[in-house]
């Protein structure tokens, strides 16, 4: 779906392209006497103005497909993204903290090379739902709890981190009533 939006505004930005370069000709076979006036409107190779109108609403309504189709493409691609990621960016936050805590663990010299993923998300707008092992009240909007008798208002812990953007939950934050072990 992503790539057809793609081709759907290239397709739209070569026909506004081609549009434009027909009505703005005339301004650049200008003499030099004419070129140190601006018209009012710009001169077209039409001499309709109800064709002249309907080509300028074409236009409008091709530059909003445009944006409209480049935003689509763009959310696309960053839920796209994110949905490849997920099981990464769900777990990474808690095995960084567990390697931070234990100077023995091989892999805590890999969390500085999660820094540009982190900064990925910032860039996106994407929030954390929680820190690591932080006590929260339990809710069932934005976190999923491990056991299904844990209340709304209880004190739970997150053991994996959620994410948000915006309004939108992408990941509910996974609470527990404990810690990990070694935690």
């Amino acid at each position: 779906m992503g790539l057809e939006n793609i081709f759907f505004a290239v397709v739209l930005w070569v026909v506004i392209t081609v549009l434009l370069f027909f009505w703005a000709t005339p301004f650049y076979t200008q003499t030099e006497s004419e070129s140190t006036s601006i018209p009012a409107t710009p001169s077209v190779p039409t001499t309709d103005p109800v064709e002249l109108e309907q080509l300028r609403q074409e236009i409008a309504r091709l530059q909003e497909q445009l944006a409209a189709g480049k935003a689509q493409a763009e959310g696309d691609l960053k839920a796209d993204t994110f949905e490849t990621l997920q099981t990464l960016l769900v777990n990474y936050p808690s095995a960084r903290r567990m390697a931070d805590s234990n100077p023995n663990m091989p892999a805590r010299n890999l969390s500085a090379l999660f820094v540009p993923l982190e900064n990925l998300l910032e860039n996106w707008g994407y929030e954390p739902i929680g820190q690591v092992w932080e006590q929260v009240t339990y809710d069932p909007q934005i976190h999923q709890a491990d056991e299904e008798d844990i209340t709304e208002g209880e004190n739970v812990y997150v053991r994996f981190i959620g994410y948000r953007d915006g309004d939108a939950i992408l990941a509910p934050a996974k609470v527990s009533r404990t810690l990990p072990p070694g935690a």
